[in-house]
């Protein structure tokens, strides 16, 4: 009898601890469906949202000057015309890098364009060689442009003052912070007048309008004509050019 009541007792404290064990394991599945759901994060955060745009303007002096001087010649026979674009480009190549640029920041190109027989030019045709020049400080755009002006280019000589990709990372980070705390402001400010809270971000778009610069120094006059090797040419004046950050954000309320 004493053995039946033992062997009786042991099978209850069995399943006792069988219980206790289903139940921490059930435990243990319920935290982790939890903490995967988050079903308290459905109570906060509602369906609706407000959208925002943050700005930002980044003021900066440029430190990039690009030169697209050009070259006109008119000669009936391709060939010779052709010799007289080679020469004008090696020549001018290489009082460039007398003065400094790179290689790699001078680039030519040139085309040519028969009239068609109607045409009063058709027995005069034009070639025309292009430069891109680039010129990476103030000092040495000035050099360029001192030099350009003497070589009788079509056009202005006047560079495009604008920025190196490593400055218009470096500002395009600083512009991206501050448009981002700027939509974080507005949102906060519609909550304080409207009356609701700002919860956490639904949606965030980079609509970056973010300028190359292209504000062009003082002009130096629509055409540089003088061939003399001591030409006046202005000063080159770049000034500061704004650039122009937005993102737009969506953000929960309640």
């Amino acid at each position: 009898m004493a053995s039946q009541l033992s062997d009786a007792f042991s099978g209850k404290q069995r399943i006792s601890v069988d219980l206790r064990l289903v139940i921490v394991v059930l435990l243990v599945v319920i935290g982790v469906l939890l903490a995967i759901w988050k079903p308290w994060a459905a109570k906060l955060v509602s369906d609706r949202t407000v959208h925002v745009t943050g700005e930002a303007t980044v003021t900066a002096k440029p430190d990039e000057f690009l030169f697209y001087p050009s070259y006109q010649f008119k000669n009936t026979d391709k060939a010779t015309a052709l010799a007289a674009i080679s020469q004008k480009s090696d020549d001018i190549t290489k009082q460039l890098k007398a003065l400094g640029v790179a290689d790699r920041d001078i680039k030519t190109s040139s085309s040519g364009y028969d009239y068609p027989a109607y045409y009063s030019d058709a027995n005069d045709p034009t070639y025309t060689l292009q430069f891109t020049v680039v010129s990476h400080d103030l000092a040495g755009a000035q050099k360029v442009q001192d030099y350009l002006t003497t070589t009788t280019p079509t056009g202005s000589v006047t560079p495009q003052a604008t920025f190196s990709d490593s400055k218009r990372k470096q500002l395009e980070t600083q512009a991206r912070t501050d448009a981002a705390k700027d939509a974080r402001t507005k949102a906060d400010e519609m909550a304080k007048n409207i009356g609701f809270k700002v919860v956490k971000i639904k949606a965030i778009s980079d609509n970056q309008g973010f300028g190359n610069g292209g504000i062009s120094p003082l002009a130096a006059g629509s055409k540089a004509e003088s061939t003399s090797l001591v030409a006046p040419s202005l000063t080159v004046q770049p000034g500061e050019n704004d650039l122009q950050y937005s993102v737009a954000v969506e953000y929960y309320i309640k």
